[in-house]
């Protein structure tokens, strides 16, 4: 029996999973309230526990002439300029891995996955839609109406800000993390002289840092800056004022500071989800930001979403289409990995943004551990592959 699926959302994780799930044969409803798939332009770093899967899903052809694969990344000063840390990518992650780490622009990934959707006569995505979140019954008969397709399986998949995480018992709404993403995308040359050629560089400071990488085979570079702030509105693409920016970036190096002025900046309040439930009655589920968003210091946040995808599939497939097992089953999976990730994503945090004493000791630390040690100690992370066993 052919099972039906609907996913609430049409972002990097609900077409991730619509993809996963229609590769098995399903059939699969995709309902979003836009009015026409958009995806703000930012880059996004793909590590290898993402880009592994974008390849089992048949993406690799359609992504790799759009994405870039850096050598490495550097850990820098935001003053002096002194390299801290290496971490080997390029062929090392590729070897080590078994899967390249890369960067691209946002809407490159979507569009390469949106046509990917296209390609399946039983996946469709509606647009402009808005779906109820009350009861589950409620929202299957909402569902149905629009689609004419009684879901087996409703996946929500509508991120930080998820009506449906807020209408659950026991969740708390999405919290503001205290910073805010500052994003560009910038023609200009003069960071990149400060990396090492072919590098991503991470420039660190206190209570904030700066990552700079090109962006696939486009003639700009990627600039993030994450420093302290208010929340602002609930939305991510807001003008950023660049004098407010360059308050926090004073003590840092006069070439950073004169690049960062030139450039033109949209300020991203950054949101979490610690505290939430993943689950509505026995066919309702949260995937990605919607269940776990977290801060991008490890990031993860797009990965993440792309290996719920695939240990969702799994587990759907592994338990016969049984929705709630295969809930329960990638609840019980998912969960604890997704901890460690937040875990190491805060440690970040903490290191990147260190000051005084606690600095010095970080960059004496990152000296010592050198590349290979670094490496070794995100094969947890990078080496991990959703959906097997």
């Amino acid at each position: 029996m052919q099972r039906i699926i609907a996913i609430v959302g049409a972002g990097i994780g609900g077409l991730s999973t619509a993809l996963a799930l229609a590769r098995l044969g399903c059939v699969v409803d995709v309902f979003e309230q836009s009015p026409q798939l958009r995806e703000f332009g930012a880059g996004i770093q793909l590590s290898p526990n993402a880009t592994g899967i974008l390849d089992n899903l048949g993406l690799t052809d359609a992504l790799a002439k759009h994405w870039h694969e850096p050598d490495g990344l550097a850990l820098i000063s935001g003053d002096s300029l002194r390299t801290l840390t290496r971490l080997p990518l390029g062929s090392t992650a590729r070897n080590r891995w078994h899967s390249p780490y890369a960067v691209i622009h946002r809407p490159d990934l979507l569009t390469a996955l949106s046509k990917a959707i296209d390609t399946h006569a039983d996946c469709r995505v509606f647009f402009g839609t808005s779906v109820p979140v009350a009861s589950e019954e409620e929202t299957l008969d909402a569902l149905q109406d629009i689609s004419g397709n009684r879901p087996d399986l409703i996946i929500f998949a509508d991120g930080v800000w998820s009506r449906k995480r807020d209408s659950l018992p026991g969740s708390s709404p999405a919290a503001f993390t205290g910073h805010v993403a500052w994003r560009a995308t910038s023609n200009e040359t003069e960071l990149s002289r400060l990396l090492p050629q072919g590098y991503i560089g991470s420039f660190l400071g206190p209570a904030c840092h700066l990552v700079c990488y090109p962006l696939g085979n486009r003639e700009a570079v990627n600039l993030v800056a994450t420093t302290p702030g208010k929340p602002l509105k609930n939305q991510w693409d807001q003008a950023g004022d660049v004098k407010q920016l360059l308050r926090h970036f004073r003590s840092w190096n006069p070439q950073i500071v004169d690049a960062l002025g030139r450039a033109s900046w949209r300020a991203w309040p950054l949101f979490e989800a610690r505290n939430t439930a993943w689950q509505d009655g026995s066919k309702t589920v949260l995937i990605g930001d919607a269940a776990h968003a977290m801060s991008p210091h490890a990031a993860q946040g797009a990965a993440m979403a792309i290996e719920d995808a695939v240990e969702l599939a799994h587990c759907f497939r592994h338990e016969g289409g049984d929705a709630a097992a295969a809930i329960s089953s990638y609840i019980a999976k998912r969960q604890p990995r997704v901890l460690r990730v937040r875990k190491r994503g805060d440690l970040n945090r903490f290191a990147y943004h260190a000051r005084g004493p606690i600095r010095i000791a970080r960059d004496l630390t990152f000296r010592a551990l050198g590349e290979q040690r670094l490496a070794a100690d995100l094969d947890w992370l990078y080496g991990y592959r959703a959906g097997k066993g």
